[in-house]
């Protein structure tokens, strides 16, 4: 975002908005660079010094951000009022995040600066129904809250992930393999009780992008595509520091290993594994890291199957960066060499690609960033209303 001057907030904003707009320029300041001294905000924003007084009296009262006392040090004591320290407060409340697949359901609570405090991971029997794997969310949300303290208040908002189309207007679930005979399914609705707060509820590959783009390989990136691959292969789009998600909500939502399944019928992916001893996709690439003849074989067509996705799509959506992300991004250069080699046959000006450095956590932190940005955004536009 380029930086914005008081004088060209007041040319274009009403008093309501600035208020909105300085408020945020003050939290970021304060969560980049730590404590500061109200003239250091200042010059740092922009902003006015009587301007930053009112936004911290504001944010002080509503308890994101704390006065500290000065470090003097054996300095000289000073005259007058002493000056303003303050600093983000980032256990002022927590996020919590879920990324529910068809093979396990992550979880994770986090403080407002993003900082974990407590996560877990289940696997998921693959027998289970429906509604069981919907009693192991809860259960698995439940317990990660517990073990962060915030299973009895103090949480501000959710985010939860889940492989398929997902109506993030109205948590409602328009496909999934994830819940097997549970229609319709509302996210928002069945999580209601476990978190009591509000609940945003999203695509694991629109996940994954937002979180390449905040801790992973995309930082700073704003026209990039995140692959996670797996059983199913599916796309994360920013264009112009934008998230697509098409007309209903499922741009990107592709088959990857499946279509390997379908051309070899009983003898794929499910059997394969099964022989293999369980598991998801990670199993398959670690089983061709061995040597296992049909687990490479599997990784070397599911590499044709995932090159001609990411051709078409760089050819259409010109990205500056595709990330192959998930539970595959281990795979490393096994994977991501051959599909860079294609992708350099195929396209005139390809773009770069990159494994994911978050791999299967990828949706998991994209979650909290989506439900750090969401309380903030609802803090902010509280504020404004106060005006």
């Amino acid at each position: 975002m380029l930086p914005r001057t008081e004088n060209q907030h007041r040319g274009a904003a009403t008093p309501r908005l600035l208020r909105r707009l300085n408020a945020g320029l003050v939290l970021d300041a304060l969560r980049e660079s730590g404590p500061l001294r109200v003239t250091e905000l200042a010059g740092r924003t922009d902003l006015s010094r009587p301007t930053v007084d009112a936004v911290v009296d504001d944010l002080v009262r509503l308890g994101w951000i704390d006065e500290v006392a000065e470090l003097d040090l054996g300095a000289r004591p000073r005259r007058g009022r002493p000056a303003r320290r303050l600093e983000f407060r980032a256990s002022a409340g927590h996020v919590a995040a879920v990324d529910i697949g068809e093979h396990k359901v992550r979880a994770a609570v986090a403080d407002l600066s993003g900082e974990i405090v407590a996560e877990r991971r289940v696997d998921l029997d693959p027998d289970l129904s429906g509604r069981e794997r919907l009693a192991a969310v809860r259960s698995t949300a439940r317990a990660t809250l517990k073990a962060a303290g915030s299973d009895h208040g103090g949480l501000l908002g959710a985010c939860v992930g889940c492989t398929g189309g997902m109506d993030a207007a109205t948590g409602a679930v328009l496909f999934t393999s994830a819940f097997p005979g549970v229609e319709p399914l509302n996210l928002r609705t069945a999580l209601g009780r476990t978190f009591h707060c509000p609940i945003l509820v999203e695509n694991d590959c629109n996940l994954a992008v937002l979180g390449e783009r905040w801790l992973g390989v995309a930082q700073g990136i704003d026209d990039v595509i995140c692959v996670l691959a797996g059983e199913r292969m599916g796309a994360g789009i920013v264009v112009g520091g934008q998230l697509v998600r098409g007309h209903a909500g499922t741009a990107g939502e592709m088959p990857f290993l499946g279509a390997y399944e379908q051309e070899t019928g009983s003898e794929g992916i499910a059997e394969l594994l099964r022989r293999l001893g369980g598991g998801d996709a990670e199993a398959v690439f670690a089983a061709a890291r061995a040597g296992e003849p049909e687990a490479v074989e599997l990784v070397e067509q599911s590499v044709r199957f995932a090159g001609r996705a990411i051709v078409t799509m760089a050819l259409v959506l010109n990205p500056e960066l595709v990330v192959i992300g998930g539970g595959v991004a281990d795979a490393g250069d096994a994977l991501v060499e051959p599909m860079r080699r294609h992708l350099e046959q195929m396209v005139r000006l390809p773009p770069r690609l990159e494994a994911s450095v978050l791999g299967a956590r990828g949706p998991l932190l994209g979650a909290v960033r989506h439900a750090l940005d969401d309380v903030e955004t609802r803090l902010l536009d509280g504020l404004a209303q106060t005006a």
